[in-house]
């Protein structure tokens, strides 16, 4: 009997509160595909590439855990709160009729159990179904064609999102009723009861004034944080990072305590102007600001953290194409003689599309070279750096210019043979005319140097002058790390070959057949090269490597960020939504007295909505603003994303989901909110 009790109030429950359960339905989504993340395909796939830093970031998984109990813990005990402000006086009746506190108590732990229960039912089999669609997507985003894919459940994750989304809803439960408990059940019978409104005395007229500077205060110190962030975010430094945050949050808080003035000017504008429940529209969400100017910030904040993972997510997923930066697939450090019997052979021939040398050489005289000229400076070069703008890049280039040794030189026929194999232009250079490499891409510095050699600077060889060509270029010389070359500079063969000779090139490059690797996938191909190339006993270095380093990142960036902001989003809007609805119920006599004055309820329950709406846009709004400004400010310190049709499609995809999510939301506290103005009908 007690137990079909607790049922049917559950019930009862969910059907009330929607928002409160599809979000325990989300949260127990984003726990299980967080603690899955080590059985995606991908992964499983690292760790036999970069086992030790897939590792690390499985061990950043129990944190995310952890920081995400806490969030929905907040979340389960404001809904909880909330659900049961809404009940007080059916407690308090229980409580008149002889029931005791101690079955109360059992009851409330009871019905939550119930929920929860339900709601594991409905999430998990969500959460393994989005899992496997993570799962089969998650490859064919990042380019490398995976297959043999196997459906694959995660017990332990299964596991952890019972016990962590039990033992946050029993607790929240605990605080709330043993509060609860202290109660008497006159004071719970009479807990709905509309809160007295402040009027508007001498003393507000004050307040209202200083509102309006509060706004304008607020608004100075987020344009403040707005320019900070354009001019210093992109260059990373935490001590600036930490100004424009505390500015930017101070200026958030601030403007949200001073928005209810400006609502209240607009107010009086067209107070004499309006038909209708239009000033009762205004008058209603100017009180919610007033009121609830700190939850307002708050989830505006919020939402700005998620806009900004969901960004950074999707740059990260763009930018980090392991694809893209495929120029060699296989090098090899050895003698000639002995890698070409090896490519040659019957078991790795039918595989090899390109074999070739990679001849580079340090600029120094040896002892048996003292007869050739070997004097090098950066003369041109260096005088165009210092005539640059004065810049933290500016600086770190001089540094690196000045320091003593010679550069490699690495022969044009050799680079312009793994640009063809790439598939990309070759290199035309002059006699006197030699082209910068460097295999640092990131950071201002490269941008600088980008930009001052299209100003063509000169160089001294020999005590002989040469043009450096316009063009930065940075393509990978090896398969992965043989060598890493800061800067250096591709030569024409005659002056190559006027210092080194062919025998010393130590480094040698191969790449695979263009209809193997397409029929195959990527991964798949390098990995049945590689097997090949086990047996035969030589030392080898596979783009494998490079671009399961790559994967990874992009891998635990994305999945990272977007697990981030999926929770950002998702206690942002269940805060703005109670909040509402709280507010809403604390001033139900107002929209009785609507009723008994002749307003028809639908007409109560547009202008409901429409506060819903403007409610919820004035958080998403600011926090769209600035988010502008912090995520223009980071994408720009990223490399720059190749824009094409599906690149554009993703972000497209990003940007939809964001708004269903925000629309969705909406419509639910809207519904909400019409079922309890539906319950003025019961008004004669």
């Amino acid at each position: 009997m007690f137990f079909d009790f607790v049922k049917r109030n559950s019930r009862q429950t969910r059907k009330e509160n929607g928002v409160y359960f599809a979000s325990l339905i989300v949260s127990i989504v984003a726990f299980y595909v967080i603690l899955s993340l080590g059985e995606q395909d991908v992964m499983r796939y690292l760790k036999t590439i970069e086992s030790n830093a897939v590792d690390r970031l499985l061990l950043l998984i129990p944190v995310l855990y952890g920081f995400s109990l806490v969030f929905v813990f907040f979340l389960v005990y404001f809904a909880n709160r909330y659900q049961m402000q809404q009940r007080s006086h059916e407690f308090g009746m229980y409580l008149m009729m002889g029931m005791k506190q101690s079955k109360l108590f059992l009851m409330m732990m009871g019905e939550a159990i119930w929920n929860s229960i339900m709601s594991l039912c409905i999430g998990l089999p969500i959460a393994l179904f989005i899992t496997e669609l993570i799962n089969l997507t998650t490859s064919r985003l990042v380019g490398l064609g995976i297959v043999g894919h196997a459906f694959r459940i995660s017990w332990i994750g299964i596991l952890l999102t019972i016990c962590g989304f039990f033992l946050v809803q029993l607790l929240a439960m605990l605080i709330l009723s043993f509060k609860l408990s202290r109660k008497e059940p006159l004071e719970l019978l009479h807990e709905d009861k509309e809160k007295s409104q402040s009027t508007m005395t001498p003393k507000w007229g004050v307040v209202s004034l200083l509102s309006g500077a509060t706004l304008l205060l607020g608004t100075i110190f987020l344009c403040i944080a707005y320019g900070m962030a354009i001019l210093y975010l992109r260059n990373f430094d935490y001590s600036v990072f930490a100004i424009i945050l505390l500015i930017g949050i101070m200026g958030t808080f601030i403007m949200f305590r001073g928005l209810g003035s400006l609502i209240g000017v607009y107010v009086k504008k067209k107070g004499k102007s309006t038909t209708g429940l239009s000033m009762f529209t205004a008058r209603q969400l100017q009180e919610n600001v007033l009121h609830q100017w700190s939850s307002l910030a708050i989830s505006s904040l919020l939402i700005l953290m998620a806009m900004v993972c969901f960004a950074f997510g999707t740059s990260t997923a763009l930018t980090n194409d392991a694809a893209a930066t495929r120029t060699v697939d296989y090098t090899f450090n050895d003698e000639k003689a002995e890698i070409q019997a090896v490519v040659q052979s019957a078991g790795l021939a039918p595989y090899v599309e390109q074999f070739y040398g990679m001849a580079l050489h340090n600029f120094y005289a040896s002892e048996d070279e003292s007869t050739l000229n070997f004097h090098f400076a950066w003369t041109g070069l260096m005088e165009e750096i210092s005539n640059a703008p004065d810049s933290e890049a500016k600086n770190i280039l001089i540094n690196n210019f000045s320091q003593k040794g010679n550069p490699y030189f690495i022969s044009l026929s050799s680079y312009n043979d793994m640009l063809q194999a790439a598939g990309k232009e070759q290199i035309v250079l002059a006699d006197n005319e030699v082209a910068m490499y460097s295999s640092d891409v990131t950071g201002s510095s490269y941008d600088v140097l980008k930009d001052l050699l299209q100003k063509e600077p000169t160089i001294e060889i020999a005590e002989k002058k040469y043009t450096l060509a316009s063009n930065l270029y940075s393509d990978n010389i090896v398969a992965d790390r043989a060598i890493t070359l800061m800067y250096a500079l591709i030569v024409p063969d005659t002056l190559f070959t006027q210092y080194f000779d062919e025998a010393d090139t130590w480094l040698w490059n191969m790449t695979l057949k263009s209809d193997f690797v397409k029929e195959k996938g990527l991964m798949q191909a390098m990995l049945e090269v590689d097997q090949v190339l086990n047996t035969m006993g030589v030392q080898f270095e596979s783009y494998l490597a490079s671009m399961g380093r790559q994967l990874f990142y992009t891998v635990a960036a994305t999945y990272t960020t977007f697990y981030l902001g999926v929770m950002f989003l998702l206690i942002a809007n269940t805060v703005l939504g109670l909040n509402f609805l709280m507010q809403q119920r604390s001033t139900r006599s107002r929209y009785e007295t609507l009723a008994m004055l002749g307003a028809n309820v639908q007409s109560i329950c547009q202008s409901a909505r429409k506060q819903i709406w403007l409610y919820f846009i004035l958080a998403i709004t600011v926090a769209l603003i600035s988010g502008i400004f912090g995520i223009w400010s980071l994408l720009t310190a990223m490399p720059a994303a190749e824009y094409n049709v599906r690149n554009i499609s993703v972000i497209g995809l990003v940007v939809l989901l964001f708004i269903i999510i925000e629309v969705l939301y909406i419509r639910m506290i809207q519904r909400k909110s019409d079922a309890e103005i539906q319950k003025l009908n019961d008004i004669d």
